[in-house]
């Protein structure tokens, strides 16, 4: 039996190992659903003054106007995916002006915290932090481990640290 050539349409491993699984995709729905459903929860004025696109505002403005749980659970699915196109740190930086200071700088501990020690701490976390995905976390940590051993680019680098920073973040504000 001959082998197939490999082509250049076939994927390598590589390239599916850095691909977020569906699962993973599927839970990161389900958290910015979440997420959705905490900025419908704000105040009117404090949703206008959301650094987002006018189409969200106005949804989430809608959520609150919706009785049924069928079109609130429709609405969510619509806000997550308006959420997908935004700036999660511009969003996140909005909701994280309710934290006090302490709690961003306990968040930015645990950020390097879990850079450092990896594993070790990664329990630690899921455990303070309901809302955490253990696998998702230990993904985004491996990441950041991966480009500092390479000595990626700062750009990859930075952009790595900014996408676990992201995730520690929302976690904490869903764990609320």
């Amino acid at each position: 039996m001959r082998k197939k050539p490999h082509s250049p349409d076939t994927p390598d491993f590589e390239d599916l190992e850095s691909r977020p699984s569906k699962t993973e995709q599927k839970k990161a729905m389900a958290r910015m659903q979440l997420l959705g459903e905490r900025l419908a929860a704000l105040p009117p004025e404090k949703i206008q003054a959301l650094p987002v696109n006018e189409v969200l505002i106005f949804n989430l403005l809608q959520m609150s106007r919706i009785p049924s749980f069928e079109a609130k659970r429709r609405q969510t699915q619509l806000l997550a995916k308006l959420l997908k196109r935004e700036n999660e740190s511009d969003i996140l930086a909005a909701l994280n002006h309710k934290q006090p200071a302490k709690k961003q700088a306990q968040l930015t501990r645990w950020v390097d915290r879990l850079v450092a020690q990896g594993d070790g701490s990664l329990n630690d976390f899921v455990r303070q932090f309901p809302a955490a995905e253990r696998h998702t976390l230990r993904q985004h940590v491996m990441r950041v481990q991966k480009a500092k051993v390479e000595q990626a680019s700062d750009e990859e680098q930075t952009e790595m640290l900014n996408t676990l920073e992201n995730y520690v973040n929302q976690v904490a504000i869903l764990s609320e």
